[in-house]
């Protein structure tokens, strides 16, 4: 894996509302193994990769190819992670300046005022 997919996957996860702990126990996996795939610490093999696509209702092209994602779906995506009142505005910030290298035509900056 690489840091952009491993980022997609902690976003995917939090924009459902999901734990670590909740995917982990959900997929009868480690808590760690999760923790490893989103930090960029282990390579998720192809096994894992179609349960947790399956488990977070992307296709596997949303979660390893970028391009694959719509804007709209980008959007959505953004608008709930930046909703979510239990990640910092920094962290807000740089995950969706990681993500925004993807989608030019979004308009991160409106969308974090919008959000305050």
């Amino acid at each position: 894996m690489n840091k952009e997919i491993a980022l997609r996957l902690k976003v995917y996860r939090i924009v459902r509302n999901i734990t670590q702990e909740q995917m982990a126990n959900d997929l009868k996996i480690s808590r760690s193994k999760v923790s490893s795939w989103e930090s960029n610490r282990r390579d998720m093999n192809i096994t894992d990769a179609i349960l947790v696509s399956k488990y977070l209702n992307i296709s596997m092209d949303n979660l390893f190819n970028p391009e694959a994602l719509s804007t709209d779906e980008f959007n959505k995506i953004a608008t709930r992670y930046f909703q979510n009142s239990e990640i910092s505005d920094f962290e807000k910030t740089e995950t969706l300046k990681k993500l925004f290298k993807y989608k030019s035509d979004f308009e991160i900056e409106k969308l974090f005022n919008e959000s305050k």
